[in-house]
């Protein structure tokens, strides 16, 4: 974890240090998604693992808007969300855990096990599964702490302090020069929205934008996108070229698939495709229009096959707007 928070601490100094960061937390969501499906862990202890992933899940997002917002020069936003970003890793916004290996030391007990016995996996590794059927092996997580910038070791407050140097006279000082006129910046630029966007995939829009009587006992009275039926397992599209930004489980869509299109008519469009079976495409990867993204399901909040498409204007999970505004229903 200390690892962790040093990359994304050298991402915010460093732009190059920003995709492999991205990649390394996008890992470390993977190994927490199998640590939780792990019968090793307990319930409570998953419950944990869950909440890490949602955080990191947060932290991915923001440093995604803290990239764009640099690449497209607005620069007092991305130094917000820098800020931002800081406040969560320094001030222990971002929980951390450690795991430990416990063997049950008995008759089922084979020599995996006791190598396995007190070893520390870090909070973003995976962690083994039960070496054999009849194994009781189980995993601790411990709560550890990250430290903070300002925790300094106060070992040397008892040594002598440096000499004072003799002040000397001061150098004679050149004639100022006048101070260059800065140049003029480039002012951000909006570019128009070039290209049609198409349909997730071909099926009857089964119930549209706005408000509406839930289908299914947790769901919204308003619905924020389009519900397309579609059977199981249908290809799923990218409507517009852009980033994937999440994959994974999310509350209410059970599985689902985001996309940054970037900046369009002035402010950033994103797209998001929910109660998917699955997903081939993963974490900061480039998409095309038109790409093979997931293909339909059934998780979540749903009364039946189909895919919910959700199009948002301004940072990630922003305001839910009309798909009709984006989205032509012909192809």
């Amino acid at each position: 974890m200390a690892q962790l928070k040093e990359k994304i601490l050298q991402a915010l100094k460093s732009r190059k240090q920003l995709e492999p960061t991205l990649n390394s937390l996008s890992k470390s969501q993977e190994n927490l998604l199998k640590n939780y499906s792990n019968p090793v862990f307990n319930k409570k202890d998953k419950n944990k693992i869950l909440k890490n992933y949602y955080d990191l899940q947060n932290l991915g997002k923001s440093l995604y808007r803290y990239g764009a917002l640099l690449d497209n020069n607005y620069f007092a936003d991305a130094k917000e969300e820098k800020e931002d970003i800081e406040n969560v890793v320094l001030k222990g916004g971002l929980s951390y855990y450690h795991y430990v290996w416990h063997s049950e030391n008995g008759e089922n007990t084979c020599d995996e096990c006791r190598e396995l016995d007190g070893q520390v996996f870090e909070m973003g590794e995976e962690v083994p599964e039960r070496p054999h059927p009849n194994c009781r092996c189980t995993v601790e997580i411990v709560e550890g702490k990250i430290e903070k910038e300002d925790d300094k070791p106060q070992d040397d407050k008892d040594k002598i302090p440096p000499r004072i140097p003799t002040p000397q006279p001061p150098k004679p000082q050149p004639a100022p020069q006048p101070e260059p006129q800065p140049k003029p910046q480039p002012q951000p630029k909006t570019p128009p929205q070039a290209q049609k966007w198409i349909m997730p995939c071909q099926g009857r829009i089964s119930s549209g934008y706005g408000k509406r009587k839930p289908p299914v006992p947790g769901a919204s009275a308003w619905h924020n996108g389009w519900d397309i039926e579609v059977p199981i397992g249908t290809p799923i599209k990218a409507v517009a070229d852009g980033k994937v930004i999440a994959t994974g489980a999310a509350k209410g869509y059970g599985y689902w698939v985001a996309i940054d299109h970037g900046i369009i008519n002035g402010v950033q469009v994103t797209s998001e495709y929910g109660h998917i079976s699955s997903w081939n495409v993963r974490y900061g990867q480039i998409i095309k229009q038109g790409d093979i993204i997931a293909k339909s399901g059934n998780a979540g909040y749903s009364s039946g096959p189909h895919l919910h498409i959700t199009i948002r204007e301004g940072h990630f999970q922003g305001t839910a707007v009309a798909p009709s505004k984006y989205i032509r229903t012909n192809f």
